[in-house]
Order: C-alpha cells, then structure tokens, then sequence
C-alpha cells in the first residue's frame, strides 16, 4: 500500500532526485509501514489504543526529566560506540550493505543541502518528531509487547527488538549503538509505563542529531564529529558513560518503585 501510494505520488521522472520527494517518500513510509499497523493491531488485539500502548497522558515528570538529561549526555557515547562501528570490514558477500549506505548518503546530501531555517524545520519535522512518534509505537509499543508473549522474557524481547530495530534501518556501519539505543528505549518502556517517554526520547535524540548534521555538514567540523575516537575524547567519553550509567540507573530505580508502589 505504502509503495503504491509512492509511485502516485512522486513524480515517475528520477521520482527519488529531489527534497521534496524523499520527504514525501518518508512521510508515506513512516505512516503506512509503522504508525498505521501499529493502531490497528492494538485496537483488533485489545480494543483499545490507549491500553494496549500504554498512552495514558499521565507522565512522571522526574522521570521525564530524568530520560531527558540521559538521551544528552549519552550522545558522546553513542557517537564514540559509532565510529568503532564504522571501522568494521564487511565481507565480500555483504557489499550491498556498502551500496545501501552510499546511497543514504546521497540522500542525506540532498535533505541537509539547503541550510534555510524552513529546511530545517521539515526536516525535524519529518526525521524527529515524526520518525519517533511512529517507530515507537511500531517498535515498543507493539512489537515488543508480541515478542514478550512468545519468548515470556522482558530482557529478551526488549534486546530481540533492538535487533530488529536496528536491521530494518539497513544501515551496517550504525547498527551496534542503534541496538544500543533500542534497547535503552526499550526499558524505558517497560520502566515508565507509557509509550510517551520513549517517543520523547527518539524524537530528541533525532533532532539533536538533524540540528548538528544541519550546522555542521559537510564542514571539517562535521568529520570531527564523525570520528569520534576514544583515545581523543577520553575524558568526554568516560563521563558520559559513567553520568549515563548513573541517570540510568536513577531511572530504573523510580521506575521499579513506581510500578512496586501501583501493585
């Protein structure tokens, strides 16, 4: 259906070679692959959106807090976790996986090219807030709570989901801190009670992301960012994982609390 309405909409003429076109492709994509079966399969399964995804409007505000701060100072972490991961050598057979990111980097070109204000805003737009809204309730909301009837394991199916999240994004050279953070949006989950926390978290972490790429791409900036080497950036690294271990478990800790205190 999503591929369907793509061919209506985008031009048949190199229909991929524009901005405009790939934020359509990615607007249909998002809405028809993730946010769409995601509603129906909860309302068929239980009836109820809102239950089943846990979107009750009340949120822990120390809690959010707290998610917040942690998706932050976790970024020079995820960036040095990444740039090992790049340094991976894929084997021959994998060479599609080469293809597939050189190709998302032309992409990504064409979406950062125009530095306006307006660019920036669809971008964040389109990449954050919707990107994150519906792959949480695709991935977290839904998917992890099917994974966790069939294998009766909260860790497993939060690390099962990561896995899944991290592969359908078909990038190799990110996938290792994208299970990472899969996984961390995971216990979110399960720690707060609600899909919100997590969604809030995806959507900052993308946007901090889209903000800097938008500033910085294609600058001598950008690749000192992209090769953010331990040996380099020791002391901001080891703070981060250490100031992230500590939210984290903070959080988790609230979170056990809370649900001990409900029950």
């Amino acid at each position: 259906m999503a591929t369907l309405i793509i061919l209506l909409v985008i031009p048949a003429d190199n229909p991929l070679q524009s901005v405009p076109s790939i934020q359509i492709t990615q607007v249909i994509q998002t809405i028809f692959l993730f946010l769409i079966p995601s509603l129906v399969y909860a309302f068929l399964y239980q009836g109820s959106i809102k239950n089943y995804l846990n979107t009750r409007t009340h949120i822990d505000t120390l809690l959010l807090l707290g998610t917040i701060l942690l998706i932050i100072f976790i970024q020079p972490a995820i960036n040095c976790i990444g740039y090992y991961n790049q340094q991976m050598i894929l084997p021959e057979f994998l060479n599609w996986m080469k293809e597939y990111e050189e190709s998302a980097e032309k992409t990504l070109k064409l979406l950062f090219a125009d530095r306006t204000i307006t660019s920036l805003l669809i971008n964040l737009l389109v990449i954050a807030v919707l990107a994150g809204l519906t792959e949480e309730f695709f991935f977290r909301g839904c998917l992890q709570q099917i994974i966790l009837k069939i294998v009766k394991n909260r860790h497993l199916a939060i690390w099962i989901t990561a896995i899944i999240f991290s592969a359908i994004h078909f990038q190799f050279y990110g996938f290792v801190p994208r299970v990472l953070l899969g996984a961390l949006l995971g216990y979110l989950f399960v720690w707060s009670g609600s899909i919100w926390i997590p969604v809030i978290v995806h959507i900052i972490h993308n946007a901090i992301n889209v903000v800097l790429i938008h500033m910085y791409y294609d600058t001598p900036k950008a690749s000192q960012i992209e090769d953010f080497r331990f040996e380099e950036n020791a002391l901001l690294i080891s703070a981060s994982f250490i100031i992230s271990a500590l939210i984290i478990f903070m959080i988790c800790r609230r979170g056990v609390n809370k649900q001990e205190s409900e029950n």
